[in-house]
């Protein structure tokens, strides 16, 4: 049967009689997240990964890796994950918090963002990979997508099915050598080329980078008509200065931005820790105002008029539908030929990824209705 289907036939029943799928939120080709109301009337999100996914062991550990390896970061900007189990026809599912509001790339979608709020978005993000990497936590998959605004006005970091998690030196959630994580448009230089070694608590900032200038200018970093187009570009092409889109943005931001998206790892912020003091004291430049402590409130700031820049004008529209919303997140298997020493990706293929696509977790938002 359709996964999708099969999906839709699921709305109405409780799962090991308490967890009732009220509505299907989303679907995709891995998995789908419904919201749903336990027995005692908890509402909460189930993200289910289909039957027919759940038989294949790598799909399922790495599924089920997200509520690991969200839970261990403790942090209030990380979803919390509540609990896993298995359905009576063998499909694996998580228990989630269930958020109101939108993801950022449904709200760059409509228009870049001004520079404050971008950067109070980053500053949040950056706090819970500050967090996730004093744990030995890698995300490996920031992106718009991965990063929610509630409705509450708080900032949650989405989806940690890629993360790599080590513990005493040992690597818990181990990929293979020629395996690329992650999100075309959004993957570092290393990431790209499927340099396992070498991917790192910079490659996040790589990624919040490349989420910072997708927000201020609402294109992707690197421009190509496919997935495959960006993959190549992230592989061996420095990134684009952002004020070489955005030319009336402040420089306290583009050097922020910009020095996240070095090409070399070793050019780039130090630890997420520093580049959030950067978007810190950028902020504070900009608007004359400190961002609130994320420790103490994660409210989005309200910036006075008096006090706000001019926002940087639209950068042309750029195909978000095709570079954002629609580019999954992919873990599929390079097969380079000939000389070893170039970039893994230069064999890959757009039929390499059909099967190989998760569906974000940034599906766990519900949409308001009437009846609710």
């Amino acid at each position: 049967m359709d996964p999708v289907e099969l999906a839709k036939r699921r709305v109405g029943t409780a799962l090991h009689g308490k967890w009732t799928l009220d509505r299907l939120i989303d679907s995709g080709g891995m998995a789908c997240v419904f919201a749903a109301t336990h027995r005692n009337g908890n509402r909460v999100a189930i993200k289910l990964l289909h039957p027919g996914v759940a038989r294949n062991d790598d799909a399922r550990n790495r599924f089920l890796n997200e509520g690991y390896a969200a839970n261990r970061v403790g942090h209030p900007g990380a979803v919390k994950v509540l609990d896993d189990d298995v359905t009576a026809d063998g499909a694996v599912f998580l228990v989630m918090e269930l958020l109101t509001g939108e993801t950022l790339a449904d709200r760059i979608e409509r228009a870049p963002i001004p520079a404050e709020l971008a950067l109070f978005i980053g500053d949040q993000v950056l706090d819970v990979l500050a967090a996730a990497h004093e744990k030995n936590i890698i995300h490996r998959d920031i992106k718009p997508a991965n990063v929610f605004l509630t409705e509450e006005g708080t900032v949650k970091l989405l989806d940690f099915g890629f993360a790599r998690v080590r513990e005493g030196g040992e690597t818990l959630t181990q990929t293979r050598d020629g395996i690329v994580i992650g999100t075309a448009s959004f993957m570092a230089p290393e990431q790209a080329m499927a340099r396992r070694e070498q991917v790192g608590a910079r490659t996040d900032l790589w990624a919040v980078g490349a989420t910072l200038f997708t927000s201020l200018s609402g294109q992707t970093v690197h421009q190509g008509k496919t997935m495959v187009d960006r993959l190549l570009a992230a592989a061996d092409k420095p990134a684009r200065p952002l004020a070489s889109v955005v030319p009336t943005i402040a420089s306290e931001v583009a050097d922020v931005v910009d020095r996240a998206l070095q090409f070399k790892i070793e050019d780039r912020w130090p630890d997420a820790r520093s580049m959030q003091n950067a978007v810190r004291n950028a902020y504070e430049d900009l608007t004359g105002m400190e961002l609130p402590d994320p420790g103490r409130t994660s409210v989005l700031p309200v910036v006075p008029s008096v006090a706000r820049p001019p926002s940087p004008p639209a950068a042309p529209a750029a195909n978000l539908d095709d570079e954002i919303d629609i580019e999954l997140s992919v873990a599929f298997e390079l097969q380079p030929r000939g000389d070893t020493d170039k970039p893994a990706t230069l064999e890959i293929s757009e039929d390499d990824i059909d099967d190989a696509s998760l569906i974000s977790a940034s599906m766990i938002q519900e949409v308001p209705t009437p009846e609710d």
